[in-house]
């Protein structure tokens, strides 16, 4: 007998099916039709390829387990106090539930039962990986109105990764903008740990993995709690519940569907929270990059969405940004927002100054019944915009069409700001409506607009509910205002109340790196060089500069430059600003999420038609470094006295997605240096304290291969629009995006055997070349600003 079915066996009679079949001794072939409905307590067999779950209809239980593997979910349960008693239910099988989020086999359990609520929970399981995705829908015909607060879709007491929870690391995202993610072994969860986006558990040793998140935010705001096994008695098992929140009276008669929520088992919890986004993506018909591109070939697209220079909160003016940027030439950069114009939004859902949008009234002309009979004690106690309200969503749509038909063909964007906080109060027109929907219609007016008369503009949001804003929002802010410093000088990067510091853009970057591109674009906030906001006579060093400006280009996808710009620059702090402007639509995610608090580590693998190459950030942000214990783990924190350089090794497969068999070249942009070749494990240099470095990691062919330029930290996925290598003539050719007067360099890796004999360029420009090893420059200087069409003969 197996240790699996030992196990399982002992806890629940009714996974004896599921069990046996994992031995052989009963046959997998459970004789079922394609949907077949009955009211039943034979257990269900789902078998697929990935997975096994069983499913006990008249204890309204089931159990998960992926095959080959220890990773299980056991006697899971939804009902109240988990008590079958005295409902009735009826189950149906559908064998070929295909559906935009993959194949399924799906199992229903209608449950009805005098006095309660209606239910029909749904158990769809993916046919090829490891999804789970579970709904649970409500329907009262009780014949009386009944209040929904909390309500559980899967609880178990019994889940299972690989060894033993002082091992198994969680982590977690929540829907307000300003959470920031923390690293937690599950045994130290003593009582239950919750997030609200997803809550992620990953066992430091095997990697096993286990995601619970949702897929859909419509109606009810999820919730994903984990807890230590009981007392820590278990030390090999953990409690997780996935429930949703609603806090609504919902009237007799009335139904609705539930969210979706996924399980997802993995060996790679990266990967898994990006498989989240592009579920979520799916549900919500984000489609981001078709509808939101940052289209390189669109100047002022990107530059008045992407990339935008602004210091209303350092002192600065539109007329000091316009200055400076022509005094350096940094239009080339595609540097926006110097016009004044700025189509944009203040606060979403508050009375006063809050909620003026460029060119339109505010609300504060809206009748007294659009708002609650509250104050809020977070915005000085302004009154909130009742939502529910249908005149309120009548004057805030004419308000959107107003807006929206000013200059409609201009590039732009609105916002919705300091809405975070945004929730259910007393006093609602509509109590059926839960704080999520409100806040949906509210914004919804502003995307159908958009979409049908300014499609030129874009939706960002600043403080917002970030999981509210799904097929809304275009570009989201995951961090606070980052206008007051780098960090605290007492401890470095972690104090948990770091207020507007570049802290706050390091710590909320990290655990939402799976929005970006897919949901989202991220958002780091407005960012600093030099000067910032508080008066303390002090400007960023060079060294901080640096962290910060190569950290926002390589980890978030908006380039947002906050400063007075009222004195002259350090020459330093141009060329920064140079090189990390604009973005590309690549996206990055942190290497070392699950093992440092903060991670130092960011990989941005590039795909375009004509190769695949990555773009690596080793960061160290503090001198303040001390490795530091979580019980038993391997978690890495920033928060001691050591000025000790920062170095790691990386395994090409399970860090970089690279190919382990395959050898790859590799270039640091800052240095300027060729580093040699890795094969398996690539070992980044030291970083000391305040510093970081770049690298272009791209196979190393048989031939010269294009290993960087100088035009933009994320080395070629901004400026090479086409490269190609032809065997038959020895000739590496292609077409770089060219700033005028702007030095420009290529550096190709050349094998032995090889050497540059001449460049050729368009439009009459000379190069000077340069070989020194293995590495091989060419340099030159667009006049004009052209794409620049260049051969290289070997």
């Amino acid at each position: 007998m197996s240790e699996v079915y030992a196990m399982t066996i002992s806890r629940r009679k009714f996974l004896e099916v599921g069990a046996l079949s994992t031995t052989g001794i009963v046959s997998s072939s459970l004789a079922y039709p394609q949907v077949h409905s009955e009211r039943t307590s034979t257990p269900i067999k789902v078998d697929t390829q990935n997975l096994l779950v069983v499913v006990d209809p008249a204890a309204c239980r089931w159990s998960a387990q992926v095959k080959g593997t220890t990773m299980q979910l056991n006697d899971v349960h939804f009902l109240p106090n988990d008590d079958p008693s005295g409902w009735k239910v009826v189950s149906a099988v559908n064998k070929a539930d295909d559906n935009k989020f993959g194949s399924f086999v799906t199992v229903t359990l209608h449950g009805t039962k005098p006095g309660q609520l209606d239910f029909d929970y749904q158990l769809s399981v993916s046919k090829l990986n490891n999804d789970i995705l579970v709904s649970l829908g409500r329907a009262n015909n009780t014949g009386r109105p009944i209040n929904i607060d909390d309500m559980d879709y899967f609880v178990s007491t019994d889940a299972l990764l690989s060894g033993t929870t002082d091992k198994w690391i969680s982590l977690g995202t929540h829907s307000r903008n300003r959470d920031y993610y923390k690293l937690l072994p599950v045994r130290e969860a003593v009582t239950p740990a919750m997030y609200a986006v997803n809550h992620v558990i990953r066992d430091a040793d095997s990697g096993n993995s286990l995601l619970m998140g949702h897929v859909t935010a419509l109606k009810g705001a999820s919730r994903f709690e984990v807890r230590q096994g009981w007392e820590d008695k278990s030390s090999d098992r953990m409690s997780v519940r996935g429930y949703c929140n609603y806090k609504i009276t919902m009237p007799a008669g009335k139904a609705f569907v539930g969210e979706k929520l996924l399980i997802h088992f993995s060996s790679d919890p990266l990967r898994a929270m990006e498989h989240q986004a592009d579920l979520i993506a799916v549900a919500h018909d984000v489609r981001l990059k078709q509808r939101r591109p940052i289209d390189l070939d669109d100047r002022e697209w990107v530059s008045e969405n992407y990339c935008r220079y602004h210091g209303w909160m350092s002192g600065g003016t539109v007329a000091n940004a316009r200055k400076f940027v022509q005094e350096h030439n940094l239009d080339a950069y595609y540097i926006g927002g110097l016009t004044g114009y700025g189509p944009s939004g203040g606060g979403f859902a508050l009375y006063g100054s809050g909620g003026a949008v460029h060119r339109v009234p505010n609300r504060i002309n809206f009748p007294a019944e659009c708002y609650l009979p509250i104050g809020t004690p977070r915005y000085e106690s302004e009154r909130v915009i009742d939502f529910s309200n249908p005149v309120a969503i009548k004057l805030e749509n004419e308000r959107a069409v107003k807006w929206a038909s000013t200059d409609s063909q201009r590039a732009g964007w609105c916002s919705t700001d300091f809405s975070d906080y945004w929730d259910k109060w007393p006093g609602q027109y509509d109590p059926y409506l839960t704080s999520l929907e409100t806040y949906r219609i509210g914004t919804l007016p502003w995307r159908e607009v958009i979409d049908k008369i300014a499609p030129r503009r874009a939706i960002r949001s600043n403080m917002n509910a970030v999981d509210h804003s799904y097929g809304i929002v275009d570009i989201c802010r995951i961090s606070e205002d980052a206008d007051r410093g780098y960090e605290y000088g007492a401890s470095a990067l972690l104090p948990p109340n770091a207020d507007c510091q570049f802290v706050e853009t390091v710590m909320s970057s990290a655990n939402r790196f799976f929005y970006n591109g897919r949901v989202f674009w991220n958002d780091g906030d407005g960012f600093h060089v030099y000067k910032y906001v508080d008066p303390d006579g002090k400007n960023f060093n060079y060294s901080q500069a640096k962290v910060v400006a190569n950290f926002r280009s390589i980890a978030d996808n908006t380039i947002l430059v906050s400063e007075a710009f009222d004195e002259p620059y350090p020459e330093d702090r141009i060329e920064l600003l140079k090189r990390v402007s604009p973005p590309t639509m690549d996206v990055a995610y942190p290497v070392d999420l699950f093992i440092r608090q903060p991670a130092q580590i960011w990989n941005m693998p590039v795909e375009r038609p004509f190769g695949n190459w990555n773009v690596v950030g080793v960061f160290n942000y503090t001198h303040l470094l001390r490795v530091e214990r979580l019980s038993n783990s391997l978690v890495q924190m920033l928060d001691g006295t050591d000025d000790t350089p920062f170095t790691t090794e990386l395994d090409a497969a399970k860090d970089l997605r690279l190919d382990p068999s395959k050898e790859y070249v590799v270039y640091e942009f800052w240095s300027k240096s060729l580093l040699g070749t890795f094969r398996g494990t690539f070992k980044p240099r030291l970083v000391k304290p305040y510093d970081c470095d770049v690298y272009a990691i791209v196979e190393k062919q048989d031939h010269p291969v294009l290993l960087s330029t100088s035009r933009h930290v994320r080395q070629m996925a901004f400026d090479i629009k086409d490269l190609a290598y032809d065997s038959g003539q020895r000739v590496l050719s292609g077409v770089s995006r060219a700033v005028a007067g702007d030095p420009y360099q290529l550096r190709i890796y050349v094998p032995d055997g090889f050497s540059a004999q001449r460049v050729q360029l368009s439009d009459g420009l000379s190069a000077t070349m340069k070989t020194k090893e293995n590495l091989f420059t060419a340099d030159y200087v667009s006049t004009t600003g052209k794409d620049v069409t260049w051969k290289i003969f070997f």
